[in-house]
């Protein structure tokens, strides 16, 4: 039973990725607007009614991997010891969960370029990574509740600019991974004396 539960959560997690795989490929190929769903579906050789299993919208289709990681994030904060230090907690975090086995490559730097030309992308990005900030800001309340709210959203939104200015400084400046992961460290430290205490 366990080995048929991994084989079905395998198979799940190879057809997600196949999916935002072939919506990338032709939405680089065509551009988003001229892709529909019915397209990415066969492209990935499964049926309109599979894609709409993984995925509500064609939008969401093209930041599923961002999400994830996003998630993750959350996730990795939510089951850290109590006690950690909520900076160094959010800096180590951000490392390890996108900074490590999900390193930026030249293919997301061209679904970053996408998702700046399309409203509709645009707006599928910031509506779900407003909700994932919303999580985080419960969380490290919780965690420091004589600080207050607008502490645990500034460490939010903290988080969220040097990821952002990290990614974009990346794509701007064309280097690799590993320059990927030194511009997000360095993003951290800069802010560590506002957060630090």
């Amino acid at each position: 039973m366990t080995s048929q539960t991994g084989l079905r959560d395998r198979k799940k997690v190879a057809t997600r990725r196949a999916l935002t795989s072939a919506a990338l490929r032709l939405a680089v190929q065509r551009g988003i607007d001229e892709v529909t769903v019915e397209e990415i579906a066969a492209a990935a050789d499964v049926s309109t009614r599979t894609f709409f299993n993984y995925f509500p919208t064609k939008e969401a289709a093209f930041v599923d991997d961002d999400v994830e990681r996003g998630r993750h994030f959350v996730a990795e904060v939510v089951a850290a010891p109590e006690d950690a230090p909520l900076w160094e907690l959010l800096r180590t975090t951000a490392l390890s969960t996108l900074a490590t086995s999900e390193l930026p490559t030249r293919e997301q730097a061209l679904k970053e370029q996408l998702i700046r030309t399309s409203p509709a992308v645009l707006a599928e990005v910031l509506a779900t990574f407003t909700r994932l900030e919303q999580e985080l800001v419960v969380e490290l309340t919780r965690r420091s509740p004589g600080a207050g709210p607008l502490h645990a959203r500034l460490l939010a939104n903290g988080v969220v600019a040097v990821v952002r200015a990290a990614t974009e400084t990346w794509l701007a400046t064309a280097g690799d991974a590993e320059d990927f992961v030194l511009m997000l460290d360095e993003g951290f430290q800069a802010l560590a004396p506002a957060f630090r205490a």
